[in-house]
């Protein structure tokens, strides 16, 4: 049976609290359509993404909050909200790593991979275990379970379908599609939206052929920790590598994101919770073909896991013109029964 939503409401007092103060301020906000409302109880900011340019206007901030209580309220200008189905080109390296060490070559995490049955090309996140031991690879499911169209035992390929050329390592299958966690299309006022995740698995044929090791850059953490505002993260991906930012809010659910999955005709809005916007550093944090990279961020001198890119939002402030969207590794670790694998390889 599945459980009824729970309605979730605001009190008068909140409710005037976020209102605008005016009529024309309503107007201007309608105007600029809000796309998401973030927040970080760190830096006490209130973010708000609109589809049109932000308010910036003398007249028009006069009109809007910019200030609730003592939170700073900040607008800015995002876009739909999208896991793109074409990944970009690789930013000047190939899409995958080779761990050399002298036991062999191993194939790293942060590299291509894609479902075998269609031209296209996602992150490996992590290895996982679960309690029997089985060995798995953890990405999106739009990356390797085609948004729960997928049937278990489809070949996952490495590198993906998209990034087979000339001059690139022979493709082989890494795995085999195993689970993923729910991904449910619907008004968030009719389905169980807050069980929506978008992550799976799929089991390694050869546990000698694979590293744990991020890139070249570091190795999996084993242990992972609660995503929040205001932290600065890293994470290694398919298309962007190894690039750094910093959590700017955590959106206001429920968050609405498009996906396509052509080959089983499946298009549709997907509605989650908990979604987190990073803003990159210098640069684009990632990019189309980064989804699935594993998100990692230093506490007491050591790295721990915290999330997976899973989308993206245009957003004409940010570095290249683009934020991060990611989910937080804890809950979607727990879900699957698994814990992350370090030192494999590595």
């Amino acid at each position: 049976m599945v459980d009824s939503p729970v309605a979730v409401s605001s009190s008068p007092a909140e409710l005037l609290l976020v209102s605008p103060a005016s009529e024309p301020g309503k107007s201007v906000l309608r105007h600029k359509q809000v796309l998401a409302i973030g927040f970080c109880d760190q830096s006490k900011e209130i973010l708000v993404y609109t589809r049109l340019a932000a308010p910036r206007g003398k007249k028009a901030l006069q009109i809007l909050p910019s200030l609730i209580d003592d939170v700073r309220v900040k607008y800015r200008q995002g876009g739909s909200i999208s896991a793109a189905e074409t990944p970009a080109s690789p930013f000047g390296a190939p899409p995958y790593s080779i761990r050399a060490l002298s036991g062999g070559r191993f194939y790293a995490c942060g590299s291509s991979i894609s479902v075998g049955t269609c031209v296209d090309a996602g992150t490996l996140a992590a290895l996982v275990r679960d309690p029997a031991g089985v060995l798995y690879g953890l990405s999106n499911n739009h990356v390797t379970g085609s948004c729960s169209c997928a049937e278990p035992g489809l070949p996952i390929l490495a590198p993906g379908i998209a990034d087979v050329s000339a001059i690139s390592i022979d493709p082989f299958t890494l795995g085999r599609h195993s689970a993923a966690l729910p991904m449910v299309c619907g008004s968030p006022s009719m389905i169980p939206f807050r069980d929506n995740s978008d992550a799976a698995l799929f089991t390694i044929s050869n546990a000698q052929i694979i590293s744990s090791f991020q890139g070249s850059a570091y190795d999996t953490p084993a242990s992972a920790a609660p995503l929040t505002a205001g932290i600065e993260v890293q994470k290694v991906g398919r298309t962007t590598g190894l690039t750094r930012g910093f959590v700017t809010s955590q959106l206001f659910g429920p968050v609405a994101v498009a996906y396509k999955a052509s080959r089983y005709g499946f298009s549709g809005n997907i509605f989650f919770e908990n979604v987190f916007a990073v803003e990159g550093i210098g640069q684009l944090f990632s990019d189309n073909g980064d989804s699935g990279s594993l998100v990692v961020t230093e506490k007491n001198g050591a790295l721990v896991a915290v999330g997976l890119v899973f989308a993206g939002m245009p957003n004409s402030g940010a570095p290249g013109g683009k934020l991060s969207l990611i989910l937080p590794i804890e809950p979607i670790l727990q879900k699957l029964g698994v814990t992350l694998v370090s030192g494999h390889n590595a």
